[in-house]
């Protein structure tokens, strides 16, 4: 991990554990108010009891320390004694005036921890855990906007940087959270005695789930219109691995959607059954928390990564240029361009022309590309051959025919141009797909380069970006593992705290 990333997450991971901070302050809460339980029972009769009675099915747990009778409801009490789980029953007694009795009867399952009180099913009163509710949901809507100020400060100074991909799909990940959570954490907070603790980890544990049910259909037509343009592929250039990857995608995208339909049947009935607290349960929930948070956050990364190589592929460089790149694809056997090469050397031709009738400067071509092994000449000699029978000046094409990849073009192309310049103007011409690759390319090697993209089919377009949303993942791969294992921990606790909670 090179400086720079290591800097920005560092950023990331101070302002995690000042969100922390803020939940562990809200936490805090829970302890003073979480000591006494008040029930607020339902009053069945449209006349006052003669007598209303608390029972406990098992005794020390808990107990009522205060029974009063309202007009409408019955406000109980309770005090914990140690950890567990009991039911209580009030039974509340009608004379009539014949002298007969009747007995309407409620029962109520109430959880202690450790004195303080975990859940119960009965309306209550305010208790604390609205406060961890609220710091939760302001945790996720903050971070959600602090990932995306860094997103406009990673753009601003270096557009072709992966931080803006890492910070804008953060940014989605945790405001789609906050956003689903605010209603319900502001209705909790004014009507506290609708929504209890477990209510509210119980929900927020699905939040993730639910993102991923709403996604579903979007993503089994992105499955379908990338399965038919992979088809495609295959039928026209031939069955080849980088040809199938589209496909290999669907699959695994489908595979996935399969999966969190499949959790959220076989689980979300006993999810929601909060009258137990087991290790069933807790396995249960930890399965939600790590399906639900690891697609969702790939999710967003391919979505992000789709609009930004979108954008990139259709940047315009400003006409100051000095040098102009040109990064080989392969050549035919005979030494011609295939299509998608000529693609990228006409783009660049295109513009060395537009820059030159515009402010009359002429750039310098380096076409980048080494022999393959199936190759009789290397490719940056191939385009060298094209750009002289397009009317381009020899003197002004400077080819590379060492690099035998995208890094090692803009490495080798970067030597050339600083052994003839200083703080020369560059852009690279590549295939619409691949700019914001190259670009990210272009600064790790500490060339910072404009990107233009060429055109491509239809049909190629699709599978090609998908291979640059694996590469980049590959290439990246230190950080995703890193806030994989942040959001995971994060989404397990957010699912799990009753039972953090009665092992306190």
């Amino acid at each position: 991990m090179n400086k720079h990333n290591t800097s920005f997450i560092k950023k990331i991971i101070i302002y995690l554990l000042v969100s922390g901070v803020l939940l562990g302050v809200a936490c805090i809460f829970v302890y003073p108010m979480g000591k006494t339980l008040d029930i607020y029972a339902t009053h069945l009769s449209d006349s006052p009891y003669s007598s209303v009675t608390v029972k406990f099915k098992k005794e020390g747990i808990a107990e009522c320390t205060y029974v009063k009778e309202n007009a409408d409801t019955i406000h109980i009490r309770y005090k914990g004694l140690k950890p567990g789980t009991v039911y209580s029953t009030l039974d509340c007694e009608k004379t009539w005036d014949d002298g007969s009795t009747t007995h309407d009867v409620q029962s109520f399952s109430i959880s202690v921890t450790k004195s303080l009180f975990l859940y119960s099913n009965g309306e209550f009163n305010f208790n604390g855990y609205q406060f961890i509710f609220l710091a939760v949901t302001i945790f996720y809507i903050t971070f959600g906007i602090y990932t995306f100020v860094l997103y406009r400060r990673s753009k601003k100074a270096a557009f072709f940087s992966y931080h803006t991909i890492i910070s804008l799909g953060l940014s989605m990940y945790y405001m789609l959270q906050g956003l689903a959570l605010l209603p319900f954490s502001t209705y909790a907070l004014f009507n506290p005695e609708k929504m209890n603790g477990l209510y509210f980890f119980t929900f927020n544990s699905f939040v993730l789930t639910a993102i991923s049910l709403l996604s579903t259909p979007f993503l089994l037509i992105f499955s379908l219109l990338m399965s038919i343009s992979n088809f495609t592929l295959i039928k026209r250039e031939g069955k080849r691995l980088s040809n199938l990857l589209g496909i290999i995608i669907s699959f695994l995208l489908l595979s996935g959607v399969i999966l969190v339909l499949i959790q959220f049947i076989f689980f979300s009935d006993e999810a929601f059954e909060y009258l137990k607290v087991s290790p069933k349960h807790m396995a249960e929930a930890l399965t939600r928390g790590i399906v639900s948070s690891v697609f969702v956050y790939f999710e967003c990364n391919l979505l992000v990564t789709l609009i930004l190589a979108l954008k990139a592929g259709r940047h315009k460089p400003k006409f100051d240029k000095d040098y102009l790149i040109i990064l080989g694809c392969g050549i035919k056997k005979d030494g011609t361009l295939y299509p998608l090469l000529r693609g990228r050397v006409d783009r660049a031709i295109a513009f060395y022309k537009a820059q030159l009738e515009a402010t009359g400067k002429k750039a310098f071509f380096v076409p980048s590309g080494g022999q393959g092994d199936d190759e009789i000449m290397a490719e940056g000699e191939a385009m060298k051959r094209y750009l002289i029978s397009q009317g381009i000046p020899e003197e002004q094409i400077l080819p590379e025919t060492r690099s035998l990849n995208t890094l090692q073009n803009m490495a080798y192309s970067k030597e050339i141009i600083d052994s003839k310049s200083e703080n020369a103007s560059i852009a690279f011409s590549t295939t619409n797909y691949h700019v914001f690759r190259g670009g990210m390319l272009a600064a790790s090697v500490g060339m910072n380069a404009d990107g233009m993209g060429a055109k491509t089919k239809w049909y190629f377009w699709p599978n090609a970006l998908i291979r640059e949303f694996v590469g980049m993942l590959v290439t990246e791969r230190k950080i995703h593992i890193l806030l994989l294992l942040i959001i995971v921990m994060q989404a397990i606790m957010m699912g799990n705290i009753q039972f953090i909670l009665k092992l306190l």
